[in-house]
Order: structure tokens, then C-alpha cells, then sequence
């Protein structure tokens, strides 16, 4: 059952250049997503519960689709504590979040009336379980 879905002015990067052991620059990225997600949503109060959650990349036009493992490769760390910051989530680590699975749409952006004001990234919150690999693995 989806809890919560949000979304993001933010465009899901895949840092495709890849990461160095300086957290400089990450600090300030997730500080920048910190500032606007709380300007949208202001200081939430976190889930109750474990949560599984979708990463949705919403594309804009002219963008391409990206190879399936690089929609959470990139700049979704930052994003995520961002959200923790805000009170979304109490953390991030496996008590709290259950599964993360990254998705992108490409549909949308043939959809929203013009100007769109993509790219973006949807978010949604499910309860744990509702996303259920076990039955499967």
C-alpha cells in the first residue's frame, strides 16, 4: 500500500563519472536538496513504520533512458539523507527502509501540458512488504 508519493524538482544524476573518497562535495549536494526539499514540504514527521520505497526518474525531453543499474548509482544517496534530514525517514539504514528500487518514466513528459518542468524525481512510500521480492527469491 503506498503510504506517500512526493515529488522532487530535482534531476536524478547517475554520476556516471563515478565517486571519489572526498565527501566534500557530496555534503553540500545533499545541504542544496536539504534546502529544497523542506522549502516544498517543510520538517516532516517520520513513518511510523519500515518503509519500502520507489525511486522514479521522470524524464524531460530529449532524455534518454539509462541503463536499469544506474538509476540509483548516482546522486539518490544525497537525496535520500536530504529526506531523512527533513523527518521523512528516522534513517536510512535497514531498520527503517526495507527496499529501494530505482524505475524511470519516460511517459510522462508526453502527458504534462507545456512547458514542462521536468526532469524530476517521484518518490513513493509503501509499507514494507508491499514490494515483496521474498515470493520470488
Amino acid at each position: 500500500m503506498i503510504l506517500r508519493t512526493i515529488e522532487l524538482p530535482i534531476e536524478l544524476t547517475n554520476n556516471n563519472t563515478g565517486r571519489t573518497q572526498h565527501f566534500g562535495r557530496s555534503a553540500s549536494q545533499r545541504k542544496k536538496y536539504e534546502r529544497v526539499i523542506r522549502g516544498k514540504f517543510g520538517q516532516q514527521v517520520p513513518f511510523a513504520s519500515k518503509v519500502d520505497i520507489i525511486v522514479q526518474r521522470v524524464l524531460a525531453a530529449r532524455q534518454r533512458l539509462w541503463d536499469s543499474s544506474s538509476v540509483l548509482r548516482g546522486n539518490w544517496k544525497e537525496i535520500e539523507d536530504a529526506l531523512v534530514a527533513c523527518g521523512f525517514l528516522h534513517d536510512d539504514g535497514p531498520d527503517y527502509v526495507g527496499l529501494c528500487v530505482g524505475v524511470q518514466d519516460a511517459e510522462t513528459r508526453l502527458m504534462l501540458h507545456k512547458p514542462f518542468t521536468g526532469p524530476f524525481v517521484r518518490v513513493y512510500f509503501l509499507d514494507c512488504g508491499t514490494l515483496n521480492v521474498g515470493s520470488v527469491i
